[in-house]
């Protein structure tokens, strides 16, 4: 009886041991759910390039034909899911899927096309699979983080880093100073060739009173460029045509200073673009940089700021759409210098970040309608805001605790020389025509509360469209130059966030 009451005595002091470290595992869910609907017209998806090459949603330019000065519609969904292994605060585990219907009627199926008929899709993307843990102290007296795997990485997500990849990111916190260094890998090839792709980046952020100050800075060693060009499918031997080494360098500062509220943005692009060794292929030079001021004065439940933002261009008589060595620009030379402010291969800046009224730089309330921006997951490109400039003034009132309405309104112009940032019209000559006006864009926005976790947003955005957006359509003999007529889009999306 003695050794069976000492049993359960132990048995039970394991368990009131055990307890505490058992009850700190924990398992958490977050995610949303939307659904957009747009109704727009003459709205364009812009394409992956260092400027020019505007196309319009089916990707002709025939009047009456294709999409120009018609109107579309399409509605789309993504839901996102996440998922948290927590244990305490020294270990979690992240694992991310996202859904996407890229239009509702998607014809071929299979990845971010969910919306197909009779759905039943493979359309369920790994988005997030790391590992975050604090690291021992050893003796450092500094708290340390690490998060290894494919992890979100951005970097002012706005202009410069804004992706998901396989990496390891650690964090040292200095008060009031937090340091992140990082290293990615986009791209690997023969694992015993010198053809891979490495990023190596910091980032810096302290709290100085009533500002957020940040500084970053990334290295992308790519030494197949761009990243799908290097010996794929086990073809040894083939080598890439090109090789890349470009810098971002960037600093930051958001909020209060006095009454008002600030967002204040530089940032730096460096490097060049070389080729192996063809004659016809000299190297090309980057170096491009963007700069933005957000100032808004909120009062009570309204609100009142100006938007500004500059980002330089190239000049189309030193570098064709592409920026690759040895290709021939639209002036009959050879491409040499990239002065245009360009984003990384592989990253999908949050053009919205840019502050338009909904149209040229995405909308800031769906985000996933047309625009005209740029991205492309193997080279480097405009992004959103290269070869262009805004300024913009917005105000908006809360007008109940549910339902806040916003107006926006401004003027964007184009900075690329000798060419156009998004429109290809020639001069009688053949050469570019280089035009200064992108137009004047108002939009209006409304955001309603419905229950707490749910909302529903709407959108109505007008661009004025200038001599800048004209289009050259070669399709009948002699050509001509085509003006789009003016761009509108309307908006809605309900969301559902847990």
């Amino acid at each position: 009886m003695k050794k069976r009451l000492a049993l359960i005595l132990f048995g039970l002091l394991i368990v009131a041991v055990s307890a505490p470290v058992y009850a700190q595992f924990e398992w958490k869910v977050s995610g949303y759910f939307d659904t957009n609907a747009f109704w727009f017209k003459n709205v364009a998806n812009g394409t992956a390039q260092i400027y020019g090459g505007y196309k319009d949603t089916d990707g002709g330019t025939i009047p009456n034909n294709h999409s120009i000065d018609k109107d579309g519609n399409y509605f789309n969904t993504r839901g996102r899911f996440q998922f948290d292994a927590v244990m305490g605060k020294q270990v979690s585990a992240t694992m991310g899927f996202e859904m996407d219907a890229s239009q509702w009627g998607d014809i071929n199926g299979g990845k971010d096309q969910a919306g197909k008929w009779m759905a039943d899709q493979a359309a369920v993307e790994v988005r997030h699979l790391y590992l975050d843990f604090a690291i021992p102290y050893f003796g450092v007296p500094v708290p340390m983080t690490a998060r290894i795997g494919i992890q979100p990485l951005n970097a002012r997500s706005e202009f410069a880093l804004n992706t998901d990849g396989a990496g390891i990111m650690l964090g040292f916190k200095l008060d009031p100073v937090t340091i992140s260094p990082f290293w990615a890998k986009p791209s690997h090839y023969d694992d015993y060739a010198n053809e891979d792709t490495d990023v190596y980046g910091l980032k810096a952020l302290a709290r100085v009173g009533k500002l957020s100050l940040g500084a970053y800075g990334m290295l992308y060693n790519m030494r197949s460029y761009p990243l799908n060009s290097a010996s794929q499918g086990n073809l040894d031997g083939v080598d890439p045509s090109f090789k890349g080494k470009m810098y971002w360098f960037g600093g930051y500062a958001d909020g209060r200073v006095g009454p008002l509220d600030m967002k204040a943005d530089f940032v730096y692009d460096y490097g060049s673009v070389d080729s192996f060794g063809a004659a016809s292929a000299r190297d090309v030079k980057y170096q491009g940089w963007v700069a933005r001021l957000n100032l808004s004065l909120p009062i009570e439940m309204f609100e009142v700021g100006t938007k500004l933002m500059y980002a330089s261009g190239s000049d189309a008589k030193d570098s064709d759409g592409t920026g690759l060595p040895g290709r021939t620009t639209p002036w009959g030379t050879t491409t040499k210098k990239v002065t245009s402010y360009v984003s990384p291969p592989g990253t999908e800046t949050a053009s919205y970040g840019a502050n338009g009224a909904g149209i040229f730089y995405d909308n800031m309330i769906t985000g996933r309608g047309g625009h005209f921006r740029g991205s492309s997951g193997t080279a480097m490109t405009r992004g959103a805001v290269g070869g262009t400039w805004h300024a913009f003034g917005f105000a908006s009132y809360k007008l109940f605790p549910w339902y806040k309405l916003t107006g926006v309104a401004g003027y964007i112009g184009d900075t690329t020389q000798n060419g156009n940032t998004v429109g290809t019209a020639t001069r009688a000559n053949g050469n570019p025509r280089d035009d200064s006006d992108i137009g004047w864009e108002v939009g209006l926005y409304n955001e309603i509360q419905i229950y707490k976790n749910l909302s529903w947003g709407t959108s109505f955005a007008y661009l004025f469209a200038g001599d800048a957006l004209a289009d050259w359509e070669s399709a009948s003999a002699p050509g001509s130059n085509i003006s789009t007529g003016d761009i509108w889009q309307i908006g809605s999306i309900i969301k559902y966030t847990w």
